[in-house]
């Protein structure tokens, strides 16, 4: 008899889970689990002690089971990059690579009347489109003498394509030989920009 509920009860635990939010799961599996400890612990205990040994058994085996049938819930719910996004719903994920400056000279240094760019590329590695795609480029610490240009927006990526995104740069008078820092990040329409990220290119000035 005991034998035909412990098989019952790992029947439903298997089937309700299912169909469950997280937290319902975690009770119902931590339940059941203990249900299914507490009769197997008594089986095994009153093979080896008779009634105390099944008491004690039954005592062990709720307490085992109802950690295993917890843990195998939280083991089954996968972890995400993108914690907030339905895994059902394919959605776009965009990554910067490769920022790096195109200046006159080829010295990799941006001078005072010089004519620059910024180039860096734009993957989409996700599984669907990302629309409205706008390059945000914030200046700090010694751009002050920097002039860039605005960002334009770019209207799709498709999965698995790459642009290469251009920012026009110039250095007016009054640059100081140093490093400018800059803050990078992409915003979508639909909400899966990327984080802010820094760089730096080096200056000179006369």
């Amino acid at each position: 008899m005991k034998k035909a509920f412990i098989y019952t009860a790992c029947v439903l635990l298997l089937s309700e889970c299912s169909s469950m939010d997280r937290f319902s799961q975690s009770i119902i599996a931590t339940q059941t689990g203990a249900a299914i400890g507490s009769i197997a612990g008594s089986i095994i205990g009153e093979n080896i002690g008779g009634y105390r040994g099944s008491y004690m058994g039954s005592f062990i085996g709720s307490a085992a089971g109802a950690l295993i049938g917890a843990s195998i819930v939280n083991r089954e719910q996968p972890h995400s990059r993108h914690p907030n996004i339905d895994k059902t719903v394919p959605s776009p994920y965009l990554i910067i690579r490769d920022i790096r400056l195109q200046d006159e000279n080829w010295n990799r240094v941006v001078e005072t009347g010089e004519d620059c760019r910024l180039i860096f590329e734009i993957y989409n590695e996700g599984e669907n489109t990302a629309y409205d795609v706008t390059p945000m480029l914030k200046g700090g610490k010694g751009t002050r003498h920097l002039i860039y240009s605005p960002p334009a927006v770019i209207d799709k990526i498709k999965p698995g394509e790459k642009v290469l995104y251009k920012v026009n740069l110039s250095a007016t008078r009054g640059l100081k030989s140093g490093e400018a820092v800059f803050e990078i990040y992409l915003d979508e329409r639909n909400g899966f920009g990327t984080p802010r990220e820094e760089f730096s290119i080096r200056t000179e000035g006369r």
